[in-house]
């Protein structure tokens, strides 16, 4: 009775187990059979667990396993896995002496950390969001109030200089793009209900590209369009997803400031996804800097205010949506994935779940 309820354990064990023996699989359970991207359980047992191995660990797994029929307890150790498909997975391992059909062998616990590790970066960057949320709403009614009483008093100044009114008209220039970032600020701190309606992507392209085909034609931009023939409505908040477009168009405009094109392809994807593409003739962003455009305040540009990518981000993930971002010095490719019905929203975890997401993590 007691080796049965064992063998439910194993067997329902939200951990791969594999029970090897001179580095043959001789038992593996089904969450083992799922982790290796078998179809059963008869496609891993009697293969070697080093088919498994890239050859750069062979050596430290050999000397775990020799550790272990030592009689020496070992922890749990990183390893670089592949699965039946040649794909490749890094997993936590730990072995365990053990007895398999009345001879000795080691049962190995494996689990797969990169699902561990894309949640404690979701978590990471969801307090960075809070924490610039709460910032930016202080920063913003803080610097707001002033500003207000300033840009009054500047215009009661300015009628009593007629003649000469470009000191002012800088001024005001420069207040009301303060105001802009802190619109931004406080986008950021509260974001905007979203509101889903069926809408006609390429119409909310046609719209963005009408917005800014003089901005484009003043700095000699090509904008180009390459459309299915047959794309779906998708759910979406209109507005917000303008934005969006709005605020790729606009970063490849100003990444060429001697003119160039920019190509907006839509695709329906067989996996119930939109493909839409920006992809511009601009200067590039090096790899080092690719890696951190959607962090807040980071920004390249003279006068940006690093938020725009951040909350396109924020808005495509509220859309059950991804961002890639490409570069090489030849141009930049944003590539989004919308999908075409989905109407419950993506939310990042609210603070008071942060504690059970921590909790579940150790």
């Amino acid at each position: 009775m007691q080796e049965e309820t064992y063998k439910n354990l194993v067997e329902h064990s939200p951990d791969a187990v594999i029970i090897i023996r001179s580095g043959v699989i001789l038992y593996v359970n089904d969450t083992g059979v799922e982790l290796l991207g078998a179809m059963s359980k008869g496609e891993l047992v009697g293969k070697g667990f080093y088919d498994f191995l890239t050859s750069g660990y062979f050596e430290s797994f050999h000397k775990y396993l020799t550790e272990i029929h030592n009689g020496s307890p070992k922890g749990f150790t990183n390893q670089k896995l592949f699965r039946l498909d040649g794909s490749s997975f890094e997993a936590e391992l730990k072995g365990i002496q053990t007895t398999f059909e009345n001879k000795p062998a080691i049962h190995l616990i494996l689990r797969d950390i990169e699902k561990r590790k894309k949640t404690e970066k979701f978590l990471l960057q969801s307090e960075k969001l809070l924490i610039a949320g709460q910032l930016a709403a202080g920063i913003a009614h803080e610097v707001r109030n002033p500003l207000t009483a300033i840009k009054g008093f500047l215009q009661l100044l300015e009628h009593n200089f007629k003649d000469d009114k470009t000191y002012f008209e800088i001024i005001c220039s420069e207040i009301n793009r303060i105001e802009t970032i802190l619109s931004e600020l406080l986008t950021l701190a509260k974001p905007k209900n979203m509101e889903y309606k069926q809408n006609d992507i390429l119409q909310l392209l046609e719209d963005t590209i009408t917005l800014l085909d003089t901005e484009a034609l003043m700095n000699n931009v090509e904008i180009k369009t390459i459309y299915d023939s047959k794309i779906p409505n998708i759910l979406c908040d209109e507005n917000q997803l303008k934005q969006v477009f709005i605020n790729f168009i606009k970063n490849s405009i100003e990444a060429m400031p001697n003119g160039g094109s920019i190509t907006i392809e839509v695709k329906p994807q067989p996996s119930n996804y939109l493909q839409v593409r920006f992809i511009d003739t601009g200067c590039g962003i090096p790899e080092h800097l690719l890696k951190r455009i959607e962090e807040p305040f980071f920004t390249t540009k003279e006068k940006g205010t690093g938020l725009g990518l951040m909350i396109s981000k924020q808005i495509i993930e509220n859309h059950h949506g991804r961002i890639q971002y490409s570069s090489t010095g030849n141009g930049t490719m944003v590539e989004l994935k919308l999908p075409f019905n989905r109407i419950d929203s993506i939310q990042p975890p609210h603070q008071e779940h942060l504690h059970q997401y921590r909790i579940a993590l150790h």
